[in-house]
This record gives structure tokens, C-alpha cells and sequence, in this order.
């Protein structure tokens, strides 16, 4: 009688489970099609964390909301460019590297606000020219974008980046093509990877029509659509050394460095100013401060670097180019949170990533956040809080 009861019992519970679920499966197949994709939608991609902690706050963007940002923020891995939090996703995503133009006609530039590392060099004459690593986040607009000078795409192997520019000097194109550089060029993909956008922000302090060769500009999409065209390797490679090592600098400071001046030349000075309320650096140029186009934010960084190295004319130049010697070794200095160290530097060739010690041979770590390089020359005059700790502007 015992084993007939459980029977019974079991039957009973197996056709209650039988019958709940031929209702659920009626409920969803008869119900509209929109509420019966819901249940398979697969969830979103989450989407990279512009600006980070940059602005002394964390944002809530992509699928993370308040509530769950300060619980999962440090769950993430850091970034191996800024040492920032970033989504898994993203660790390993080549970079790219961005020529930008920094005339005064140029201003002000959409996308550089965003970039991991900023470098800054003189191209021709007094006028300098930027290139912009971006890998933690690829902005919706980039540039304007300028032309290639040959020790530019040295910037771009220090990262394992691939390399963007429109149009390049002869030497520029020579080793673009000699070192078989992956590159994306505006003289060819213009209208394609690169459009024209002539106008200024409203706010700016230029107004009117941008200049035609002011005008060229790249965004994310277009960046990715192309990689994936040509089939472009996307993974940044393995050497620990295309980024840097983060921590704060375990080393005694030469000095305070509240401002920064870096005088690429007579008629263009680069100014970094510390704020002490976030720890970071606001960027100026000779008219005052250095806005982004996309957000209308003073630009800032954590850590200034100064790289000190020989800069030669080239001979018969009439445009007043240079030679800059990147491979070799060399002296340089960090600025982070308000005070100064010395630097050694060493790169071993044009396609190997540039090396960074303390004096003592102790390899670098920055405070996590963005950085901005200076190439300067070995004989100018920097200044770390009004102070000069060179003697000499005055090109070899």
C-alpha cells in the first residue's frame, strides 16, 4: 500500500511540472514577438569608460548605473596606458596613433582630452605637432589631422600602434614604407576614413571657415570599419614595455613643479599648470587654456615627461623640417602631483618602445592617469615652477 502511495505522489508531481510548463511555453510563443525576443536578447557590449577618474569623479556609463559603479570599478583590470580601470575588452586593443595639428588656426582639436598619452615635437620652424595614443577609448571624433614627419611613426612603435596621419614628408612616407608599419594615410582614405569638417565650435576662439588643411578628421567607427577591411591585426602585442609600469614614485623629488614650462621654440610655449584639488595638470598653449572640441574641457594629465634629445635642420629644408634623434639614450624628466624627477631614457631602434629609469636605474612608474611627452631639446630651457634647469634655447 505504502509503495502504491508513492506512486501516486510522484505521477501527481510530475504532471503538475508537465502542465506548468506547457502553459509557460504557450504564454511565450502566443504572446507578441517583441516579448518573446526579450527572453533571448543577448545582453549589450558594455561601452569604455571615457575619462576615468580623470575629472576627480568616477562616471556612470555603459550598462553600470550608481549603484553598482563603486562595487565593480575595482573589480576591473587596469589599463596597461594610464593604469586605470578598464573593461576586460579593451586590455588588449592595439592602439592608434593620431597625427594632430597644433596650429593656432588648428584649435581647438576634438579628441586629445581622451587620449592615454599625449607626445609633442616640433615638426617645421616654431610650430609644434601632436601625436595622440588612444587605446582606453576611441573617441567619436579625432583630429584635425596632419601630415607625417618621419620620427613620428618612431611614437607609434614605443605603443605598438598603428599609425594615422594625412600625407607625410618624404622622409615621413620613407620610413612609413621602409618599416612596414601598419598606417591609415588621408591622401588615400579621405572620404572614406577621413572627412572635412570646416567649421569652429561656436565657442572658439577662432570663428569663420577652418582652413582647408585644418580640416581633416577620423572617429572610432571609421577607425575600427577600417581595421577590419584590411583585416589589420587589433591585439596590442606582448612587451610590457609598449605601456608603463604604475605606483606612485617611490624616489626623493628634485623640487617642486607647480608650473611647467616647456619653450619648444620663441614663439611657442607649452604650459602645464598643477591643480592641487585633483592632482592633475591643466594644459595651456601661448593663448591660455587648451580646450577639447567634443566636451569644452581644459585638457589635463597626471604626468608631464620630458624626453631630452638632439634636434638638428635638415639641410636645404625650405620648410624648415628636422631631424630628431629618437633611437639611443638619453636624460629627461617626470612631473606628477606637483613635484619633479630626473629621468633616463633609452629606445634601441625606430621599431623597439622607449624605455624609462629613474636616475638610479630603477625602472619608472607614473601615478595612474594620462601623460603628456615632451620632445625637447637637449640644450633648451625647462622650467619647474619658474625655475630654470637648463641653460640654453638655442638649436645645435
Amino acid at each position: 500500500m505504502l509503495g502504491q502511495i508513492k506512486t501516486i505522489i510522484i505521477a501527481a508531481v510530475c504532471m503538475t511540472l508537465l502542465v506548468t510548463a506547457g502553459f509557460t511555453a504557450f504564454w511565450v510563443l502566443s504572446g507578441p514577438v517583441e516579448e518573446a525576443l526579450d527572453v533571448f536578447v543577448e545582453a549589450p557590449t558594455p561601452t569604455p569608460l571615457p575619462m576615468l577618474n580623470h575629472y576627480g569623479e568616477i562616471p556612470t556609463v555603459g550598462r553600470w548605473d550608481e549603484g553598482l559603479i563603486e562595487e565593480n570599478i575595482f573589480r576591473l583590470p587596469n589599463s596597461f596606458f594610464t593604469g586605470l580601470p578598464i573593461y576586460e575588452e579593451y586590455l588588449h586593443r592595439r592602439p592608434v596613433a593620431v597625427v594632430v595639428n597644433n596650429l593656432l588656426q588648428a584649435l581647438p582639436q576634438s579628441g586629445i582630452g581622451y587620449a592615454d598619452i599625449i607626445y609633442e615635437v616640433l615638426s617645421e620652424g616654431q610650430v609644434t605637432r601632436l601625436v595622440a595614443i588612444f587605446q582606453s577609448y576611441w573617441p567619436e571624433k579625432i583630429g584635425p589631422v596632419r601630415s607625417a614627419r618621419d620620427y613620428f611613426v618612431d611614437f607609434a612603435f614605443n605603443h605598438d600602434a598603428i599609425f594615422v596621419h594625412h600625407g607625410a614628408s618624404p622622409s615621413g612616407y620613407g620610413r612609413i614604407r621602409n618599416l612596414r608599419i601598419d598606417s591609415m594615410d588621408g591622401m588615400a582614405l579621405e572620404g572614406f576614413t577621413f572627412w572635412r569638417d570646416r567649421t569652429y565650435p561656436e565657442w572658439a576662439r577662432n570663428s569663420g571657415t577652418r582652413p582647408l588643411e585644418h580640416s581633416s578628421y577620423t572617429s572610432d567607427e571609421r577607425l575600427r570599419q577600417r581595421i577590419y577591411d584590411v583585416n589589420m591585426r587589433d591585439y596590442l602585442g606582448e612587451d610590457p614595455a609598449f605601456g608603463f609600469r604604475f605606483g606612485s614614485p617611490q624616489q626623493a623629488h628634485s623640487g617642486e613643479a607647480l608650473t611647467v614650462t616647456v619653450p619648444f621654440s620663441p614663439g611657442y610655449i607649452r604650459r602645464f599648470i598643477f591643480d592641487e584639488s585633483t592632482g592633475l595638470y591643466l594644459v595651456e598653449y601661448p593663448h591660455g587654456a587648451l580646450y577639447d572640441a567634443i566636451n569644452h574641457q581644459q585638457v589635463s594629465v597626471t604626468n608631464i615627461l620630458i624626453q631630452l634629445t638632439s634636434k638638428t635642420h635638415v639641410p636645404g629644408d625650405g620648410a624648415g623640417r628636422r631631424n630628431v634623434h629618437t633611437v639611443g639614450s638619453g636624460r629627461g624628466y617626470l612631473a606628477t602631483g606637483g613635484v619633479y624627477f630626473p629621468l633616463l631614457w633609452e629606445k634601441d631602434g625606430h621599431t623597439e618602445p622607449m624605455r624609462w629609469y629613474f636616475e638610479d636605474g630603477t625602472p619608472l612608474t607614473l601615478n595612474p592617469g594620462r601623460t603628456w611627452i615632451n620632445v625637447f631639446q637637449s640644450n633648451g630651457v625647462v622650467e619647474f615652477g619658474g625655475v630654470e634647469v637648463e641653460e640654453s634655447l638655442e638649436e645645435e
